[in-house]
């Protein structure tokens, strides 16, 4: 049987990427990174650390503030575009199986930059995405501090996205400073 790790993070459409990250910085939660959307290339998303080493809440807005494209289909501004759920790799590497034995239907396994998902929607057609690291950090390894040092070395060689290999670096960086620290 499936066990998840705990919540991931919930995607809420907006309006306007800055205004939004500015509320959600009010109330205690610090950005991460902004880059563009991988499923829609005129909006972007933002990834905020919630509080804890593991929670987060994903901003999903358009690049120009009220351009809002994304939003315009169902379910709209203001809602939750998906729900996330975080699995171990070994557990994503095994999906596939696990959810057909269950009678769960689900997609095939998706790599997309650091993250490994697979999207299926409940009964009431909410949709779902279990989601695993490429590369995981050690327990004791604030995936916060990782995401933040993976986005600075994402800024440094150009990239668009945060890739498995920031992800990587990001950890032997952390611990190589943890060691000399």
């Amino acid at each position: 049987m499936l066990q998840t790790l705990g919540l991931n993070y919930p995607a809420i459409i907006v309006r306007d990427m800055e205004d939004s990250i500015r509320f959600y910085q009010r109330l205690g939660l610090q950005p991460l990174y902004v880059e563009p959307n991988r499923d829609d290339p005129e909006s972007i998303v933002a990834l905020l650390s919630a509080g804890g080493d593991h929670s987060f809440l994903m901003l999903v807005g358009p690049l120009k503030p009220g351009a809002v494209r994304l939003a315009e289909a169902q379910p709209g501004i203001g809602s939750m575009q998906y729900l996330s759920f975080h699995v171990t790799l070994e557990q994503m590497n095994g999906m596939w199986d696990e959810l057909s034995r269950s009678g769960v239907q689900g997609s095939e396994q998706i790599t997309r930059g650091y993250e490994r998902l697979v999207f299926l929607e409940d009964p009431n057609g909410v949709l779902i995405t279990l989601v695993a690291w490429g590369v995981e950090p050690p327990p004791s390894m604030p995936k916060s501090l990782v995401l933040q040092v993976a986005a600075m070395l994402r800024e440094r060689d150009g990239s668009m996205y945060i890739e498995e290999t920031h992800v990587a670096g990001a950890i032997k960086e952390i611990e190589t400073a943890s060691r000399d620290g």
